[in-house]
């Protein structure tokens, strides 16, 4: 680590990260001046791995306020810039010459690109957002949970990424619904909250609760909201999940016109299409059409950087599945070339059903 003035601080709060705290800091250590961990209640090896990178630890008595914890971190920092990162995630060494070069420049809040590793249907897939995390000092959080950064500055996309897997392990989640039914309970009509804890269910595979607060977002959401867009693609998986097909077809024709260059829509569309016919053949066979259009539409807008986005939508997973519908009708040819542009995409299922073909 750095000895000279500090002029980046990596500011972090945690609590029992032993699995992964050795991890994120090694991704760091050779760029970052100064780095702050705040325990808020470990009882592992989370303060000996902390001292064993020579971080600068304080202890914090948690209150049920993620912002509460974080401003105090931040208030701990002596760097010009400040990096805030949790202990689940770790720097590519791509990210790390970005941010180099990114605090050489005039002051703005740097959004980063996270990719999380998360679990859907038995797989696992990779979303990929951006978050404010890099900023210069001065700047603080608000909210209880899902904090958010409040600053004038500009914000600009940083594009390599920081990779994050807490998503696949469930053990916050109950600490996060708590957090999140008290703010509702403060905030009913709180679209952003309904939709966090949506997710939150979703990672329990709780898909009932998670309709439940999905069906509120909708209902109070603009559809200028940032997160708005995702609200319905849960939507649709959710329907998907409870069988609840009427939900599914009524939340599509309520957001196809407002989602026309989202991939992930799409994809959940011809995958929403698919479950449908299955569900009752003859009564729907009439929107057979739309399950080849939706994975072609896919493929027409490609990968999305606009929102928070399931990699694969505009490219191998959408070639996957449209692979799957042309075998199921007989169309050997077109499965084929869809199975062999997914697996050059880096898809390997997609080689397992050539194998079959």
């Amino acid at each position: 680590m750095a000895t000279s003035k500090p002029n980046l601080s990596v500011a972090m709060i945690v609590r029992n990260e032993e699995r992964c705290l050795g991890r994120c800091l090694e991704s760091i250590r050779a760029f970052a001046n100064e780095i702050v961990i705040v325990d808020t209640g470990s009882t592992d090896n989370t303060a000996q791995i902390a001292g064993h990178f020579n971080a600068k630890l304080l202890h914090f008595s948690w209150t049920d306020d993620f912002s509460a914890a974080r401003n105090f971190s931040l208030e701990q920092t002596a760097g010009d810039w400040i990096l805030v990162l949790d202990a689940d995630e770790f720097a590519s060494a791509e990210l790390t010459r970005e941010i180099r070069e990114f605090i050489k420049g005039t002051p703005a809040i740097g959004r980063l690109r996270i990719v999380s590793d998360f679990r859907r249907n038995g797989q696992t897939l990779r979303s990929q957002s951006y978050v404010a995390r890099l900023f210069p000092r001065g700047p603080r959080f608000q909210g209880r949970i899902h904090e958010q950064i409040v600053s004038p500055l500009p914000r600009i996309n940083l594009q390599a990424g920081l990779y994050h897997d807490g998503y696949l392990m469930a053990g916050k989640s109950g600490r996060n619904v708590k957090l999140l039914v008290a703010e509702l309970a403060h905030q009913p009509d709180n679209a952003y909250l309904a939709y966090q804890l949506a997710i939150e269910y979703t990672t329990l595979e709780q898909p009932a609760n998670a309709m439940e607060h999905l069906q509120k977002a909708i209902g109070v959401m603009k559809w200028i909201d940032s997160f708005a867009p995702n609200v319905v693609v849960d939507l649709l998986y959710a329907s998907m999940s409870l069988k609840q097909f009427d939900i599914g077809l009524a939340t599509i024709a309520k957001s196809e016109t407002y989602l026309q260059d989202f991939p992930d829509f799409y994809l959940a569309r011809g995958l929403f299409y698919m479950n449908l016919i299955r569900s009752n053949a003859a009564k729907f066979i009439n929107e057979l059409p739309k399950i080849e259009q939706s994975f072609r539409r896919c493929l027409a807008l490609g990968e999305t950087d606009k929102y928070k986005s399931v990699l694969g939508s505009g490219t191998f997973l959408a070639n996957h599945n449209l692979g799957i519908f042309y075998n199921v009708f007989g169309n050997k040819g077109a499965a084929r070339k869809c199975f062999e542009q997914a697996m050059a995409q880096g898809y390997e299922p997609a080689g397992e059903m050539l194998k079959k073909l």
